[in-house]
């Protein structure tokens, strides 16, 4: 049935499909092998679902049209509650070319950010007290999870919270944060883009303020999704 696979607002009937087990996937080869070089096994792809997009499927997907995308790659978010959210991000072959900026990911027209929970250890993340990892980009989060660690992910580093507000996202209410300690992994140039050094630091404030005890984790520089 429809709610055992996404829970919560209205269903996008498109994303319904590609993620039931109706769908034969066939990821191509260009998504296979970028998944593989950030470190995913077939296994972890398989239970997150991940998808290459039929490309009549993308616009749709998307609520807009973008013509010059080749082919798309779907990041579907699983519910802390079961099943997956009514959410995506996609990766686009190739990037968009914006304002002198390469935009690697969209996701749906009017969609705000939310948490990435990886499923290895959900149970982990959201109830437990060992240390949780909090790492931007939801590939890096499913490679930090693979490791064997309670693992969430934040899209971009100023995707913890929503416009206008310092507080954290509401997905954050799933995850105990009182008193637990949480190794927070930005992207590896927050020490030398001001920035990202301001979003973390802020991100780290706004944890602290649920009673987090946060760590700032240095990755290479570099480093990218």
């Amino acid at each position: 049935m429809r709610s055992e696979v996404i829970r919560r607002a209205t269903v996008n009937d498109h994303l319904l499909f590609l993620i039931s087990d109706v769908y034969n996937n066939r990821l191509a080869a260009e998504h296979l092998a970028d998944l593989k070089a950030s470190g995913l096994t077939q296994e972890t792809i398989a239970l997150h679902r991940i998808r290459s997009v039929p490309p009549s499927m993308i616009a749709r997907l998307l609520g807009f049209d973008v013509p010059t995308v080749q082919s798309a790659m779907l990041i579907p978010f699983p519910d802390p509650a079961g099943g997956f959210l009514d959410h995506i991000r996609m990766k686009v072959f190739p990037p968009l070319k914006s304002r002198g900026q390469h935009v690697k990911y969209l996701q749906p027209r009017g969609s705000g950010p939310r948490l990435f929970f990886t499923l290895m250890k959900l149970a982990d993340i959201t109830d437990s007290r060992s240390p949780l990892w909090i790492v931007e980009g939801e590939k890096k989060a499913l490679a930090v999870a693979q490791l064997g660690f309670p693992a969430v992910g934040f899209c971009g580093i100023e995707g913890w919270h929503c416009g206008g507000s310092r507080e954290l996202l509401a997905d954050f209410d799933a995850v105990n944060l009182d008193g637990r300690n949480v190794e927070l992994l930005p992207d590896g140039d927050w020490r030398t883009n001001f920035r990202v050094a301001r979003g973390a630091l802020r991100f780290a404030d706004a944890l602290r303020a649920r009673r987090a005890r946060v760590r700032l984790v240095l990755l290479p520089v570099g480093d990218k999704a």
